[in-house]
């Protein structure tokens, strides 16, 4: 249920529009209806933008600190849909969020986007570490197939780009983040470096490649480029 702000907001927003009219009468009386609604329920220009702004939340698959793979899915996604993420970590007892922030249905599609290709990341992972890695020490195995996530996430690029609408919200998501997150740092992601040769590597980078093109988004519901950021709840 909405509060008696929110209702205020869609009603200014509604009046700003009609002050758009050609006509200067129906002009002039929808901004003072604007300005007058806006000093009752105490909200500016500000407040306007950012109620423009939604967000989502999909779980991460650790509690602290993301991998570098992860972190770069996460931007892929919310890049491509003109939307902010934040890594947002609650304690070392629960899984982390990444949230994506952004206007209209952007977070939507950017969350639907990065659920469904972790969860085929992930997949692939096991089976790359089950069938490529199996004589693989511990860390040059989760080194490797951290390389092969990575070359697999930018293989998808196109895809993810294919489904984002061109629109540029980044005034209105900036005031939204000024407001709601205004204590955010920048993210620093796991990196896990193992003492792999050159040769293994390339081999992970074009294993992950090939399976990035057998990647699946389809669109299931109906910016400029930023790293995410971290936000601790403890």
């Amino acid at each position: 249920m909405k509060t008696d702000q929110q209702k205020a907001l869609d009603k200014i927003k509604k009046c700003l529009r009609l002050a758009g009219s050609n006509n200067p009468n129906e002009a002039a009386a929808a901004m003072r209806q604007a300005q007058a609604l806006m000093e009752k329920f105490n909200v500016d220009m500000d407040d306007v933008a950012a109620s423009e702004v939604s967000s989502i939340g999909k779980n991460a698959t650790v509690k602290t600190k993301p991998t570098q793979w992860e972190s770069g899915l996460a931007t892929l996604c919310s890049d491509a849909f003109g939307c902010r993420v934040l890594f947002v970590s609650f304690s070392s007892v629960f899984n982390a969020q990444w949230r994506f922030i952004g206007c209209g249905s952007a977070p939507e599609l950017a969350g639907y986007a990065f659920e469904v290709l972790l969860r085929q990341l992930k997949k692939d992972r096991a089976a790359y570490i089950r069938t490529a890695l199996k004589r693989c020490g511990p860390a040059n195995k989760t080194a490797r197939a951290d390389t092969f996530c990575l070359a697999r996430i930018w293989s998808v690029h196109e895809k993810v780009q294919a489904l984002a609408p061109n629109d540029k919200t980044a005034n209105a998501i900036a005031v939204y983040m000024a407001k709601h997150h205004p204590s955010t740092s920048d993210l620093k992601p796991r990196i896990n470096n193992g003492k792999t040769t050159s040769n293994a590597r390339w081999n992970d980078m074009t294993a992950g490649e090939r399976a990035g093109r057998n990647a699946n988004l389809n669109r299931g519901v109906d910016g400029t480029a930023a790293a995410p950021e971290l936000e601790h709840h403890p």
